[in-house]
């Protein structure tokens, strides 16, 4: 991998690091993000030592220099990141080593043409431009009489909707309705060891926190957990890899409700 560096800006892989202006820009299209200080350093560090797991504590040193930082301080660093890169279409930059650190692959710093040049510039050629010729015929014109200007009305579309129409339309609402208040308790996001988790708003048992860590894995760009039961502890897990839901609610290792 060949780095180029530039006064306050750095050439890695596919991306140009900007430490004056703390921006990470795809080289590719100019898709850019901003990023604090300590972000900054932190995809510099790992890209520069790509495939190597970096663990938290050299991270905590070497990117908030003289300052005293907690590894909930780096936690949030790397949710910010995977945050503000899944904006721009990269949902794979960062990969979680468990009770480790964390990794970029080398794959990921490769230009592999899925970002091409955005090219909204219209050429005209202009032997294809044809003149065109407003031709005004005097003679030979026909006052317009009522007949005509009658003939010349446009006539609204009626407007002829089925019984069969109208029975869809009200099943897809409902549809509609029961789909989104299935997703309502999804109120806020949290992060389990960097990884970014959508669930109701209550603290995650240790049993989905160690499911999600356990299968990890840098396809995964979210995860979503929530309890389907009130009276005891049932949680379904679910994440989002390359568009898709994958259920790893078998692999929680679920509370037993005791029975009154």
């Amino acid at each position: 991998m060949n780095d180029e560096v530039n006064d306050d800006c750095k050439r890695i892989g596919r991306f140009d690091v900007d430490f004056a202006r703390r921006t990470i820009t795809r080289i590719s299209d100019g898709a850019f993000i901003k990023a604090s200080r300590s972000e900054t350093l932190i995809f510099t560090l790992l890209a520069e030592k790509a495939n190597n797991t970096i663990y938290r504590e050299v991270l905590l040193t070497d990117c908030w220099q003289g300052k005293v930082v907690t590894n909930n301080s780096l936690t949030v660093a790397i949710k910010n990141l995977r945050t503000a890169f899944a904006k721009i279409g990269e949902h794979k930059i960062i990969t979680t080593e468990p009770k480790l650190g964390y990794c970029i692959r080398q794959s990921a710093l490769i230009d592999d043409g899925s970002h091409p040049p955005k090219n909204n510039d219209i050429i005209y050629d202009e032997s294809d431009v044809q003149p065109i010729i407003f031709k005004e015929e005097v003679e030979n014109k026909e006052p317009l009489s009522l007949s005509n200007k009658v003939k010349t009305d446009v006539v609204p579309p009626k407007c002829n909707i089925s019984l069969f129409e109208i029975i869809v339309g009200i099943i897809f609402f409902f549809a509609t309705l029961i789909i989104c208040y299935r997703f309502l308790f999804f109120m806020d996001t949290t992060s389990v060891e960097g990884l970014p988790v959508i669930y109701n708003g209550v603290d995650l048992p240790k049993p989905v926190q160690n499911a999600i860590l356990q299968n990890d894995s840098s396809s995964i760009s979210r995860w979503y957990a929530f309890p389907i039961s009130k009276s005891c502890n049932y949680y379904q897990l679910f994440s989002v890899s390359n568009g898709q839901f994958i259920n790893y609610s078998s692999t929680i290792k679920q509370e037993i409700c005791s029975v009154k």
